[in-house]
């Protein structure tokens, strides 16, 4: 990879650089020129010459807008490999990511294309492979995960309705004070376009995280769900989601499911609740007019929030109903044991007071069945003889 192609790329987020990279590489192969040839021309064609007209030069300026929509014609083809499968055409949607990838280029250095009003390279389709993810689908994969991990990604998603690149890179120190009362506001820039997303975590992801910090520290590694030293992968999340809807019967059918559903799924149930689209978009980190963003500032993203929560909050339970009676009965256990402790602490007090002030002690105790025993205590000032005729008479010491 160049060092111009390295630059550009650099300055975006790892899985949009991918994209990108994939439809420049994409335009170089059906051009035949490389990155910096390809750069090197469009300079050419924005320098005006002395002896073109206003129009010629205009021509010229175009002229790779002209390009690169016969490359959107190209992609349609059925001429393409796609994950090993040949004669096969991308689809619209993964069209404009690639040709944004050439656009984005351009503009990066200085030489941006104006799109004219209906060009094809702006076009997009509504994705109908999506599986339409409901809360109740979400509480079915939450409780049926067995371990803490998977319980905190479903209910973390279930409250941000982030990207998932700003999900899997969410660092431990970014976290706020989990002490505070539930919901606990939290605000922290999106990486992929630096807006600001404000949003709060619910009961269930507090709780869960404080158990998850506790049980898993992971000191040397700054990434909340962490992996081999990094974070962990989108495919590993997005496999885990499916590994989770199977577990937990949902049908998936022909449909497509992914961590950026729970986004879909939070932006269309506060639309339905009649939340205000703005501070919907504040939530999830999607760009306000800055104009307006300016005199946002004191807008209620708690109430917001506990609003959506009453259509998809996950009820609270961090564990399955038949597991709640077991630890009732242990519960009471461990109460009736911890009030057997306190007696025995009580009596040993009075036993060590009593050696202190009296010259000889008999212990006198109740078995169960209700007989009487008694137990001889050592002392340096007992009258082994006298104590002894004691037991034998069982008179009380």
């Amino acid at each position: 990879m160049s060092q111009t192609m390295e630059k550009f790329l650099g300055s975006v987020a790892k899985k949009t650089a991918l994209n990108w990279k994939r439809g420049i590489n994409l335009f170089c192969e059906w051009y035949g020129k490389s990155v910096d040839e390809i750069l090197a021309e469009r300079k050419s064609d924005l320098i005006p010459k002395p002896d073109q007209s206003f129009v010629d030069q205009k021509e010229r300026a175009s002229r790779f807008e002209k390009l690169l929509e016969e490359f959107h014609s190209w992609l349609q083809k059925p001429i393409h490999t796609i994950k090993g499968k040949p004669n096969q055409a991308y689809k619209i949607n993964s069209i404009r990511t690639y040709c944004m990838g050439v656009l984005q280029l351009f503009r990066y250095y200085s030489m941006p294309i104006t799109l004219r009003t209906g060009s094809p390279l702006s076009q997009t389709t509504i994705s109908t492979g999506d599986f339409p993810l409901k809360p109740e689908h979400v509480r079915q994969m939450f409780h049926s995960a067995k371990d803490l991990r998977s319980k905190l990604m479903i209910s973390m998603a279930n409250d941000l309705g982030c990207g998932i690149g700003d999900f899997i890179t969410t660092r431990k120190d970014e976290l706020p004070d989990l002490n505070q009362q539930a919901p606990i506001y939290w605000e922290r820039i999106r990486g992929k376009t630096k807006q600001v997303i404000k949003t709060c975590l619910s009961e269930t992801t507090k709780v869960l995280l404080k158990e998850y910090l506790f049980t898993f520290p992971e000191e040397n590694n700054p990434y909340l769900f962490h992996s081999n030293g990094s974070h962990v992968s989108d495919v590993t999340v997005n496999q885990r989601l499916r590994d989770l809807a199977s577990e937990s019967g949902i049908k998936l059918g022909n449909k497509s499911l992914h961590f950026h559903l729970f986004r879909k799924m939070i932006i269309s149930q506060a639309k339905n609740l009649g939340i205000d689209p703005d501070i919907i978009k504040v939530m999830v980190g999607k760009a306000v007019p800055k104009s307006l963003l300016t005199y946002m500032t004191d807008i209620n993203i708690i109430e917001a929030f506990k609003k959506l929560q009453t259509v998809t909050r996950i009820n609270g339970e961090l564990i399955k109903p038949e597991a709640e009676t077991m630890l009732a009965t242990m519960g009471k256990a461990l109460a009736d044991m911890d009030d057997k402790i306190n007696k025995l602490q009580t009596q040993m007090e009075t036993l060590n007071e009593a050696l202190r002030e009296s010259p000889y002690l008999i212990m006198r105790t109740e078995t169960p069945d209700g007989k009487e025993t008694y137990t001889l205590i050592k002392s340096e000032k007992l009258d082994k003889k006298a104590a002894l005729k004691y037991i034998e008479g069982k008179r009380k010491p």
